[in-house]
């Protein structure tokens, strides 16, 4: 807390937004710097770090606390027992809790009003805001009274004691330890806790292990194979947050990469067993000429109607054979059948040598690239393969998540999404961009209005009726005939929903529908969805 007074007491809070899920930026200027304070509350990653510089994206940011937009910041603390950071402003308070899945902030405004970032039950506000009164919060570090009772495990009960002693403190601490007594426990958890204090703070990075952890100087508990030391504690935690965010960009692209390679191998490996079996059987096309020109040779003979001829081999041995035929077919054409099966026949085997050279030439590709992956696989070359396979990066196939940022959304029942178009263009986005071909798709009859589509994630599994009558009620709503009484709105699969050449933004046709009478209304069960509530 000491490092972030220095940088940050006296500036002013210019704004408070988030743009990526579970971070919230509060961007400070003191003179005419600007300084960002990112707060992160995602569980297993919390973290509070300042950065000097932030790329505020042009769409996409939702803005929180309001309240405190222009306030002073006038120093930061932290709790005596607890891992909770108090930003004390001149008309308002930030508090950073960090407790697990339960991480969050708060701003307190002049008013007593508490307001979460993540939304939280109105009772548990009041217990928090409760609790952060009875909190003492100090500028500098916590002392500690590090005796208790008797006990068999210190160093875990002692954390209980007090949560801000986090886990990889106890970890030093067994690291250090030799089974020391009660006496000689409290003097090594002491020494851990001043070298923190005293230390620089370090990044140590395990490059077999692609591991790196946040420590300083002496610690022993993290192996490493490279060790970098900081002046700063916000320098050191930013170099981890960036290498951290290489190293899980570069583990997705692994697994996007080996997902797709497993099962492409998969499917190659299957079409070169079945053509393989094609090709061992053999080719029927000297049989299928034959029995062709067996019946031409016996053409007399043959009577619609009949299911089979037995004739002589005249090819061969001279035995009799029956040969199949088509009752519904004249002689010629039955004829014809076995001459055309045995030209099929004859170009399927030739396409199946063709397929086969290929399917192994595939297999083989894909076997390289395989062996291509190793520890030392830059991204830039991971990039460079994934292009070569086809693959998409995994942020191009969430395409849909940022395209449903543009349209209303409700949930029925808590479970049936509903998105909502807002004008002409953005009906035509949601109908042919959005929309999946088994969605259901509702319009009003006879009026303009949005066109509403309901998200179907199982095409198997059946919509309940009483579920595609809310969806067309919000339909209703959301038109011309939102004052109207009952009102017939038109529903369909998106699959028979078309838009033609020429068409005006907003407008479509339907190659078949139903119609389900409704009343104008956001029917019970039914919830509007914030984009605060979605990002969380």
């Amino acid at each position: 807390m000491l490092d972030a007074n220095k940088v940050l007491k006296g500036a002013k809070i210019a704004e408070v937004f988030s743009q990526e899920r579970g971070t919230l930026i509060v961007h400070c200027k003191l003179s005419d710097e600007n300084i960002f304070a990112e707060f992160c509350v995602v569980p297993g990653n919390a973290h509070l770090t300042l950065k000097k510089n932030y790329s505020r994206a042009k769409k996409n940011t939702v803005n929180f606390f309001e309240e405190a937009i222009g306030d002073v910041i006038s120093s930061f603390l932290i709790a005596d027992d607890d891992r909770i950071v108090k930003i004390s402003c001149e008309q308002s308070t930030l508090f950073f809790a960090i407790r697990g899945k339960y991480t969050n902030i708060f701003c307190m405004t002049k008013a007593n009003q508490i307001i979460p970032f993540k939304s939280v039950k109105e009772e548990l506000l009041e217990q928090t805001k409760a609790e952060f009164a009875k909190k003492t919060f100090i500028s500098g570090w916590n002392k500690l009274d590090l005796e208790i009772g008797e006990t068999d495990n210190y160093p875990d009960e002692i954390r209980k004691k007090y949560p801000v002693l986090g886990k990889d403190i106890i970890m030093e601490f067994n690291a250090r330890s030799n089974n020391p007594d009660k006496k000689e426990s409290i003097i090594l958890l002491e020494s851990i806790i001043e070298e923190i204090r005293m230390s620089k703070p370090c990044i140590l990075i395990d490059e077999e292990l692609r591991e790196i952890n946040l420590g300083f100087e002496n610690f022993k508990s993290l192996s490493f194979t490279e060790k970098k030391i900081f002046d700063d504690i916000f320098e050191a935690e930013n170099f981890l947050l960036s290498k951290q965010f290489y190293l899980n960009a570069r583990q997705s692209k692994l697994k996007l990469i080996n997902n797709h390679l497993d099962r492409e191998l998969n499917k190659v490996t299957d079409k070169i067993n079945k053509i393989r079996a094609i090709i061992d059987r053999g080719t029927r096309v000297n049989e299928l000429n034959k029995l062709g020109n067996l019946l031409l040779a016996n053409l007399g003979l043959i009577k619609r109607g009949m299911t089979s001829i037995t004739v002589e081999d005249i090819f061969t041995s001279g035995e009799s054979i029956t040969i199949k035929l088509n009752p519904k077919l004249s002689s010629q054409k039955n004829v014809d059948l076995y001459f055309d099966k045995s030209r099929a026949e004859k170009a399927g085997f030739t396409k199946s040598k063709e397929l086969i050279t290929k399917a192994e030439s595939e297999y083989k590709f894909l076997r390289q690239a395989e062996d291509s992956l190793n520890n030392n696989t830059t991204i830039k070359e991971l990039e460079l393969l994934m292009k070569k396979l086809k693959i998409k990066p995994s942020d191009q196939k969430e395409t849909d998540n940022d395209i449903s940022s543009k349209f209303k959304q409700y949930k029925i029942d808590g479970k049936y999404k509903i998105f909502v178009g807002r004008d002409s263009k953005n009906n035509d986005l949601l109908t042919t961009k959005f929309a999946k071909q088994n969605d259901y798709w509702f319009h009003a009859r006879g009026v303009s209005g949005s066109h509403v589509v309901l998200r179907v994630d199982n095409a198997k599994e059946a919509v309940p009726k009483n579920i595609l009558k809310k969806a067309a009620a919000l339909a209703a709503y959301h038109s011309k005939a939102k004052t109207s009484g009952i009102t017939p709105v038109a529903f369909t699969f998106k699959k028979y929903v078309v838009k033609k050449k020429g068409d005006s933004a907003g407008t479509v046709h339907l190659l078949r529908e139903d119609v389900l009478l409704v009343k104008p209304e956001i029917p019970d069960g039914c919830e509007f969805i914030s984009l605060q509530e979605r990002q969380e």
